[in-house]
């Protein structure tokens, strides 16, 4: 590889660093201002737009003997080939190792939450749960099935699930967010339920997802850490809300498919299918922002 295009160290203590050891953990001055806590973007936009679309700097380390500043490996040597890359505070690490530690619960060895650099700990993003789950699924890494202790454990009143992990909790969560949507479509055929709306005669299918949230709102859920999400962020809600409804409908539309496929020829489906593809362009729009392109993603 062609290295004449590696990024110089940013300051004079990293470079006497490097010639006193071989192993060097590159924790140096970022190469742009650091974020502003009060404007941290969410997750799904720090790796897809801070990280991924900063092409020109993946894998051209500031020195040949640069180590991961998250698993302690060479830049070159990580056990699953992943894209050495720098972080907006100056850390390097394998893009693997950094999904490791935000998927993680716990600070890490050193301290350091999820939303922060595992290496120096500067505040990076917004972390929400349900990207991370997204962030994982995507990258094929684990979400560790944290247990509780025997006293933060509970039988949930909605589903009857007995809920020891984080595991449970978000299988009792999902079983909640199914059981809702059933309850919810029947409803609409009950004897004192509103006429429809549509020509045809058909469900609203769209009052029934927005049905489905508020009752998942005045449940107080998701109560899962996977499907965790943010209160506060944009005036339009958070990334990890507008997730969080998307799978509801996703879930909402398997239902459909599966038990009532007749339905899809309904004017009562076009609705909902317009609203669900409207909800995506949201999401893809608060991530995306300019300039994006899947080849960024892809590569990592």
């Amino acid at each position: 590889m062609d290295r004449s295009r590696a990024t110089p160290v940013a300051n004079k203590r990293s470079d006497q660093a490097a010639t006193q050891t071989s192993r060097t953990f590159t924790t140096q001055t970022a190469t742009r201002p650091l974020l502003d806590i009060t404007l941290l973007p969410s997750l799904l936009q720090y790796v897809d737009n801070d990280l991924l679309r900063r092409r020109s700097e993946h894998n051209y380390p500031p020195s040949e003997n640069n180590f991961c500043s998250a698993c302690g490996k060479l830049h070159d040597a990580a056990k699953v080939r992943s894209t050495y890359l720098p972080l907006t505070c100056g850390c390097w690490m394998h893009y693997r190792c950094f999904i490791d530690h935000v998927v993680g619960q716990d600070a890490n060895r050193r301290g350091h939450k999820n939303d922060c650099c595992p290496a120096c700990g500067t505040r990076l993003f917004i972390w929400e749960g349900i990207v991370a789950l997204t962030l994982a699924q995507r990258t094929v890494v684990w979400m560790p099935g944290t247990k509780f202790a025997w006293r933060d454990s509970y039988v949930d009143e909605h589903t009857g699930y007995l809920v020891t992990s984080d595991k449970s909790a978000y299988e009792s969560d999902c079983a909640l967010i199914s059981g809702l949507i059933q309850k919810r479509f029947l409803d609409m055929f009950a004897p004192n339920a509103p006429a429809p709306r549509y020509t045809d005669g058909s469900p609203d299918l769209t009052a029934c997802y927005y049905k489905v949230l508020q009752d998942l709102g005045s449940y107080g859920r998701p109560r899962a850490k996977w499907l965790s999400f943010s209160r506060t962020g944009a005036q339009d809600g958070s990334v990890g809300l507008s997730m969080f409804g998307m799978l509801v409908t996703l879930k909402m539309r398997g239902f459909m498919i599966e038990q009532h496929s007749a339905i899809v020829e309904t004017e009562g489906w076009a609705d909902f299918e317009n609203a669900r593809e409207e909800l995506r362009g949201k999401i893809l729009r608060d991530v995306r922002g300019s300039g994006w392109s899947w080849a960024a993603v892809e590569s990592a």
